[in-house]
């Protein structure tokens, strides 16, 4: 070999080296990155949890209008009570004057009905 191409040859070794200690992130790099990722989710998580508490709030809503209506047919139809077994999360009164859902968060929706058709709910 000639002495250009071991100086070559040590060159190529040294800089292998070098960028092989290079390629890894530092414990501080590490530590700013969780420490970014931690702000983050304390921020986002309170957000999530209301969304899905509004949510939850809307279906309860849907649900005691859903059965105010079915209430309605029925009571138009000719029925004189149902005996409630379809709705399972709903507590229907008698004639249906009153249908009312309580949402997993504790909020209370009473749909009233007039004359066999259903008023709008009201939050109780």
């Amino acid at each position: 070999m000639t002495s250009f191409q071991s100086r070559l040859l040590q060159r190529t070794l040294n800089k292998k080296s070098k960028n092989a200690l290079e390629k890894g992130f530092t414990l501080v790099e590490l530590m700013v990155v969780i420490v970014i990722v931690g702000i983050l989710s304390a921020v986002a998580l309170p957000q999530l949890n209301a969304a899905q508490d509004r949510a939850k709030d809307s279906v309860a809503r849907q649900e005691a209008v859903s059965a105010a209506k079915e209430c309605s047919i029925f009571l138009l139809a000719g029925g004189t009570e149902p005996d409630g077994s379809q709705f399972t999360d709903v507590a229907v009164g008698t004639d249906c004057a009153d249908v009312v859902s309580t949402s997993p968060t504790g909020t209370t929706y009473t749909v009233t009905l007039t004359d066999g058709i259903p008023g709008l709910p009201v939050e109780g």
